[in-house]
């Protein structure tokens, strides 16, 4: 489960270098380029998709829209475990033609607690780079004659071991630049693709205990990844 992520910079010269797409594309989509640290199900981010042998940014809701008649699900499907990517009809276009890279510097997991409040927990590197999930998009729509922009939903796969104390899932992570073009430029067989569906090693991520403000959405701020005592977490409201 990925439920939350956060991408802290606005920089777009660090950011299109980080995810490799111009910084003209970051400039078009200026006003979603701004700190986020609370970035929840159904609302716009920006996602990297293949744009012939290079990549391109484009905007993107959160929650993926394959057809106009799942417009109110979009909420459900904001992640797709990786084990069912042929299985279900609802992934395996996507998964053959629509890869994207969703670009992050951490998310967000919450493990129960003593009280009725979950404790959560923000995963990021330990040199607070960046982190680029896997996932897989929908081409923009008309419903009832308003656009909707590209929606995308975010792989998943079992938790490693750095995540696994505190959930049992966790985003794909694409490691590297190799990684990245495998997935959004490869044409080759499923099983090569599949192999970038795992774990990431022991060691990927660090953790920290946050403050309880970010359960709520209406919160996007740097408070919302404030660090805590995790004993005392649930009674910070």
């Amino acid at each position: 489960m990925c439920g939350r992520f956060t991408l802290s910079s606005d920089d777009r010269m660090w950011l299109a270098d980080a995810f490799g797409v111009p910084v003209e594309d970051l400039d078009e989509i200026s006003e979603l380029v701004i700190p986020r640290f609370n970035i929840a199900p159904t609302q716009e981010h920006w996602i990297v998709t293949a744009a012939g042998e290079d990549r391109a940014a484009r905007r993107a809701s959160w929650g993926l829209v394959p057809d106009a008649s799942r417009v109110r699900e979009a909420a459900r499907l904001i992640n797709a475990r990786s084990e069912d990517l042929q299985r279900r009809p609802t992934y395996r276009d996507a998964f053959r033609e629509r890869r994207c890279v969703v670009p992050a510097d951490g998310f967000l997991e919450w493990i129960a607690g003593g009280t009725r409040v979950p404790r959560p927990y923000w995963f990021h590197r330990n040199d607070h780079g960046p982190l680029r999930f896997a996932g897989l998009y929908a081409e923009p729509l008309v419903v009832g004659g308003v656009a909707r922009p590209a929606s995308f939903t975010i792989l998943t796969t079992a938790a490693g071991d750095d995540v696994a104390p505190i959930h049992d899932r966790m985003p794909v992570l694409l490691a590297n630049d190799v990684a990245v073009d495998s997935w959004l430029h490869a044409r080759e067989p499923v099983d090569r693709l599949r192999a970038l569906l795992r774990p990431a090693p022991a060691g990927t991520l660090a953790r920290r205990a946050v403050s309880p403000r970010v359960n709520s959405v209406a919160n996007d701020d740097p408070a919302c990844l404030s660090e805590v005592e995790a004993a005392t977490q649930a009674t910070l409201l």
